[in-house]
């Protein structure tokens, strides 16, 4: 079951990264936002600047990491409806899994690999560090491979991939999730915690990253549990008090905000921001006036092709940077990269994406019948 609403939320997420990553080429907003961020009461630029950049409600228009937060926690809401409907086999849901994350992947690495060998990308003055560092690295057969099979980090030819890097590989440890969550929110989410308490400890302590996947796991596990009480929890926000509900929703603000409001080591700031994501998550679903705000129908196409603006918009702005005059404004280039990327997430989607969709479930369907001993249809 689809709620237009979430795949709303999930389309605005993805173009307050998109409009994120634009404003990350100027140099002086890369030292503000770029980063893990700074309490705008401890940074060495201006406070009121970054406070009116940070903590406002103009933070929503650029949201990156929180909005890449967000799309995990709505990852684990969504997979785990299919697991409370009945049993989910691994084989075909690993396979609709991998149809629905690589084919797009595979499709937008091969062009953009193409891209960068053909134009020889080189820096120019007034460029971040963030738009400077980019396409750097000689493009070889590993690296596209690395790109379109999410193999390897770091993902120098389009950074988003680091979050589908992890995508794909919780999406093989769901099935997990879902029997720690049959034991109950507390065990739950303690466990995923310690799990992430683990993976952050090798990370820092061995300076290795074999468990690196599991520090998402709160976050994936934040969804589930969603989904596991169903409409109890929007049942019981929805019988709040007016005022009580209004201070949920600030809250929630609070919780996304958390990263520019108070110093804190990365991992809790992550932590929090997860909470943030699975409140408002409850909340939407709790509101019939956020979901019909949310139904409008220029957000609800950006959730249609969310994933694929997602895929598209770093190398779209990149190549911007890279083709257009020199004497072009910044902010006119900028512009037309958003533009160009809503085209192309259009084609994409529907090139890349229904496709792979539709191979996902078909196939899905041949290796449940290889399994369960008939012959495929």
């Amino acid at each position: 079951m689809r709620i237009v609403a979430l795949d709303s939320l999930r389309g605005a997420a993805a173009l307050s990264v998109v409009i994120y990553h634009c404003l990350l080429v100027w140099p002086a907003l890369y030292e503000t936002l770029g980063g893990d961020g700074v309490p705008f009461f401890r940074t060495g630029q201006d406070p009121l600047t970054v406070a009116l950049l940070t903590i406002t409600p103009v933070h929503l228009l650029w949201s990156g990491r929180e909005a890449v937060l967000l799309f995990f926690v709505l990852s684990g809401y969504v997979l785990a409806q299919g697991f409370l409907r009945g049993p989910q086999p691994y084989l075909p849901f690993v396979t609709r899994r991998a149809c629905r994350l690589l084919l797009p992947c595979i499709l937008v690495a091969l062009p953009v690999a193409l891209l960068v060998a053909l134009i020889d990308p080189v820096p120019r003055p007034g460029w971040s560090d963030w738009a400077a560092g980019h396409w750097v690295e000689a493009v070889t057969p590993r690296a596209v491979a690395s790109h379109a099979l999410l193999i390897e980090e770091p993902y120098g030819l389009n950074s988003p991939l680091w979050s589908l890097h992890y995508e794909w590989r919780i999406s093989l440890l769901f099935p997990l999730l879902i029997l720690l969550a049959a034991a109950g929110p507390a065990p739950a989410m303690v466990a995923s915690l310690v799990l992430a308490a683990l993976a952050v400890a090798e990370m820092r302590l061995l300076r290795s990253d074999w468990l690196s996947t599991l520090a998402f796991l709160p976050h994936f596990m934040f969804g589930v549990l969603l989904a596991r009480e169903g409409a109890r929890l929007p049942a019981w926000i929805a019988a709040l008090a007016p005022r009580a509900r209004l201070g949920l929703w600030g809250l929630c603000y609070l919780l996304l905000h958390y990263r520019w409001l108070a110093p804190a080591p990365a991992t809790v700031v992550d932590l929090i921001n997860g909470a943030g994501a699975a409140l408002l998550i409850a909340l939407v679903l709790a509101s019939a006036r956020a979901q019909a705000l949310l139904v409008w129908p220029p957000l609800a196409w950006l959730g249609k092709v969310s994933f694929s603006l997602y895929l598209v918009h770093v190398p779209v702005i990149l190549a911007a940077l890279h083709l257009m005059p020199p004497d072009l404004p910044l902010w006119a280039v900028m512009a037309g990269a958003v533009l160009v990327s809503l085209g192309l997430a259009w084609v994409l989607f529907h090139l890349a994406e229904r496709p792979s969709i539709w191979l996902g479930r078909a196939l899905s369907q041949r290796v449940g019948a290889v399994r369960l001993g008939r012959a495929p249809a």
